[in-house]
């Protein structure tokens, strides 16, 4: 008991005093002092007042997809790493790889054939489309298309699941088809290789005149990787009762969360935490 050391203390002290064995006394004290503070260090009045949480950013996720990781190497045990100078590492192999293009987009026709051809018969690789891709009536006219239709695997947007079936994506387009391609997965997202095809290409900085070259180095483990935080929203509705059966709804988010009031006329009162 810290208050039982306290006491124990100051009565030692004058022990010692009227004894003139300050010496004695002084490393008896030390000792004992030692004792005080690991006491202190362990009472719930510490554990109130100690910072709860670190100063250095979040350590990063080390694995993207089932194939995906962060390069290791002996100077990341002992320095905090730039977001920007990770390097691109696979467990195994990339077998797999979406290929997300933007809609409605006669421009980025052509690059989506070029890829889609190159990825299927140069590096024999399972080349995943989303199923309106194959509806496509633009693309059903294309010669070249026509012969890689039948080796196209196809999943449609909220209703497969994706989750260790994609070792590698690649958008062509601008940024929101990189947004829209990071909410198909709300787990671990497999490294993500965007070509500027679109109006917008803050997050898309590869140009896809050379994609043949830019492509084999990231599925040969020689390429950097640029991490990104995303945003968790958590949505409750007034007078749903939560329970473990129906939780709250949970979406991952890279930039920013977009409410809308849909069809009502009236504005909305929405509470932000």
């Amino acid at each position: 008991d810290c208050r039982l050391w306290s006491r124990l203390l100051w009565f030692m002290w004058l022990l010692c005093a009227l004894l003139h064995d300050v010496t004695t006394f002084m490393v008896w004290a030390c000792r004992k002092s030692l004792s005080l503070v690991r006491c202190w260090f362990r009472s719930p009045l510490f554990a109130e007042l100690r910072r709860t949480r670190s100063l250095n950013a979040p350590s990063p996720i080390q694995q993207f997809g089932p194939c995906g990781r962060i390069m290791k190497n002996s100077a990341m045990v002992m320095t905090i790493q730039d977001p920007a100078s990770q390097r691109l590492t696979w467990y195994k192999p990339p077998l797999t790889v979406l290929v997300i293009k933007k809609v409605r987009d006669v421009s980025v026709l052509s690059p989506f054939v070029q890829l889609v051809r190159w990825l299927i018969e140069e590096k024999r690789m399972v080349v995943f489309v989303e199923q309106s891709v194959m509806d496509d009536s633009l693309l059903l006219g294309n010669a070249d298309f026509s012969g890689v239709k039948e080796k196209l695997m196809t999943f449609r947007d909220g209703k497969d699941d994706l989750t260790d079936k994609i070792d590698f994506i690649v958008c062509l387009g601008g940024d929101g088809t990189l947004l829209y391609a990071s909410l198909l997965f709300q787990q671990s997202v497999p490294p993500v290789m965007a070509f500027h095809l679109g109006s917008l290409g803050f997050l898309t900085p590869f140009e896809f005149e050379n994609f043949q070259e830019q492509v084999t180095n990231v599925l040969e483990g020689h390429a950097a990787l640029t991490l990104r935080s995303r945003l968790r929203c958590i949505i409750m509705r007034k007078n749903e009762e939560v329970t473990k059966a129906k939780p709250p709804s949970n979406l991952l988010v890279l930039n920013e969360v977009v409410i809308d009031r849909g069809p009502s006329p009236y504005l909305s009162n929405i509470d932000l935490f």
